[in-house]
């Protein structure tokens, strides 16, 4: 063989491993398309539609090549996801516990008071330690940011003087939402059901007195106008509203869940939270009514009865309900319920 025959090939070999070397450090090409329903009650123009698109980009790299669709009606997106036209889909928790009912529980009645509270119970699902529980039959959670706090709206503001003051009146929740339903009967008040989309006319047409919402609903479902100058905001938080990210575990990898759960939490739980608080924040002061001394007490209780009742019926993962009452108690270990039997025993 003669020198330079040799030195072609040496070359040769030399350029194909530099080729290999630098196709290794180009992230994976996408080689699978799957369906991707986000459901943001404003549209692909709404800021939770908007939080995944980083998501979109970074799934690229592990080989997922997903295609967004917006929808304003969360039924249909969830009906969509059941029935297979969606591979994965953004939900709310209060949806998603019909499919993972650990992760679902998040968005509990009263479950959660701060934000900090619920930084913690997120980053505590998103650890490989949970992976086990982030999963039923067929479905997996991919991730989970955080939604805003939900309120209670009143047409009147002297309706939150007192719970008493709620006995009769008629206040609007999801018609799917069993937890909000129970609370209004426990508070003695008469539930309507509602979908997201009557959910904003009802109130603002007087049909109803109340209604369960989160902050984001104030601007996105026009709530002002319901409020107008008589009207109030309870500012005790009902429960914490969660976005979380549910998929057909047949249509991606193995690892698919774990990468993607610590990657959201990673990526997308302090710009998420950004754009919550800066929600919460258009909401005027003129409208909050605070609650606080004995009214929250009487709050807190009647919130222990709803979700002591949700926890016998088998509504919420068990699991879960134990862990938000830890964290309850880890932030203000003085609360009467710490030390009581409810959802699971003692904590101290």
């Amino acid at each position: 063989m003669t020198r330079n025959l040799i030195t072609r090939r040496l070359a040769g070999l030399a350029l194909g491993a530099v080729a290999l070397a630098a196709g290794a450090l180009q992230p994976a090409a996408a080689t699978e398309t799957r369906t991707l329903c986000i459901y943001d009650p404003i549209g692909a123009n709404g800021f939770i539609y908007q939080s995944f698109q980083d998501y979109i980009v970074q799934a690229r790299s592990w080989g997922i090549k997903l295609k967004p669709k917006a929808y304003t009606d969360e039924a249909v997106a969830a009906n969509d996801f059941k029935a297979g036209k969606c591979d994965m889909a953004a939900i709310t928790g209060v949806r998603d516990i019909h499919f993972v009912k650990f992760a679902g529980s998040l968005d509990m009645a009263g479950g959660l008071q701060t934000y900090a509270q619920e930084k913690t119970a997120i980053q505590v699902m998103s650890s490989p330690k949970a992976a086990k529980y982030m999963q039923q039959g067929g479905y997996e959670v991919a991730g989970v940011v955080p939604l805003g706090k939900a309120f209670l709206f009143a047409r009147n503001r002297n309706d939150l003087d007192s719970l008493k003051k709620l006995a009769g009146k008629k206040i609007a929740v999801l018609s799917y939402d069993k937890q909000a339903s129970t609370l209004a009967n426990v508070a003695g008040a008469s539930p309507v059901g509602a979908s997201i989309a009557s959910l904003g006319p009802m109130f603002n047409n007087g049909s109803v007195d109340l209604a369960y919402a989160p902050s984001f609903a104030y601007d996105a479902l026009e709530l002002y106008k319901g409020l107008g100058n008589n009207g109030g905001i309870a500012d005790f938080v009902l429960g914490m509203l969660s976005g979380q990210l549910v998929f057909h575990k047949d249509k991606f990898p193995a690892d698919f869940g774990q990468k993607s759960r610590t990657w959201v939490f990673n990526n997308m739980y302090d710009p998420t939270m950004r754009r919550v608080k800066r929600s919460d924040n258009k909401i005027p002061d003129k409208y909050w009514v605070h609650i606080s001394g004995e009214r929250d007490q009487k709050y807190r209780e009647m919130f222990r009865k709803t979700r002591q009742k949700l926890w016998d019926d088998g509504w919420y993962s068990h699991k879960m309900q134990h862990l938000l009452k830890k964290i309850r108690c880890s932030t203000h270990p003085g609360l009467a319920e710490c030390s009581l039997d409810s959802e699971g025993g003692p904590v101290h």
